[in-house]
């Protein structure tokens, strides 16, 4: 039988370990083509990607490619979503100039008998930053979606993660390690990091990937990874949707 692997050429499967999955050991590699595979998702479209977060592999994708994994079964019977305050009165549409307490979105399967709910809280998933501070009722919106969306179908979608559920998560290693590992040079980490934080365009962004593959044999592994992570979820918000990506539900 041939493996997944095959569908990528060598150069492919070594731009998916630095870029796309970074510090993805072999297996890791051969786990997440068998879940692009499964899932149709394009790694190089950043439909789907792979992220190391304590030691452990955690496959992600944008709600985009949840909704299309979901469609191609053909069971999809359209969603709701609702939000609500504190007061915990639901409403289908957020108004409010504070982001919503939590969302709610209800998706329905052709043939099943009842439908599949998935709830968010805001205070689980903000990630207190990027979208989050701007859309923030589209985010766990999102979220509440993806919660739903494996409900409905964990055949299709077990163990593949929206990325809006795990940017909390990702911000961690920002946020918590003020100090550098203990290993490679501190300052060009710092400085790596301050940098991947001001690139406020994709064209300075990879400029700044760049510069940082040029100094890799000054950064340990850990460092690099961490960069890594950084510029992946920094490129995610330059290709996030201006508008709103409800307006067409």
């Amino acid at each position: 039988m041939t493996t997944a692997l095959t569908l990528w050429t060598p150069e492919q499967t070594q731009l998916i370990s630095t870029t796309i999955a970074p510090g993805c050991s072999n297996d890791e590699l051969r786990l997440f083509a068998y879940a692009c595979q499964r899932t149709g998702l394009d790694p190089f479209s950043k439909q789907i990607y792979a992220i190391k977060r304590g030691g452990k592999m955690t496959i992600q994708a944008g709600i985009d490619g949840l909704r299309a994994i979901a469609e191609r079964t053909g069971q999809l019977d359209g969603s709701e979503t609702y939000w609500c305050g504190e007061d915990g009165d639901w409403k289908d549409v957020w108004l409010g100039n504070k982001p919503p307490a939590a969302a709610k979105t209800i998706i329905h399967r052709k043939g099943s008998q009842h439908p599949f709910v998935g709830v968010a809280r805001y205070a689980d998933y903000n990630a207190g930053q990027g979208l989050w501070s701007k859309m923030g009722a589209a985010m766990i919106a999102k979220c509440s979606e993806a919660l739903a969306l494996r409900k409905a179908f964990p055949a299709d979608l077990s163990g593949v993660y929206g990325a809006e559920e795990m940017q909390q998560a990702d911000v961690e290693p920002v946020t918590v390690s003020a100090a550098p590992p203990a290993k490679g040079d501190a300052k060009i980490f710092q400085a790596g990091k301050a940098a991947i934080a001001k690139a406020d365009t994709l064209d300075k962004l990879k400029d700044v990937i760049d510069r940082m593959e040029a100094r890799k044999a000054d950064l340990s592994d850990e460092q690099y990874s961490i960069l890594l992570e950084l510029a992946i979820a920094r490129e995610s918000d330059f290709a996030a949707p201006t508008t709103d990506p409800f307006a067409d539900d």
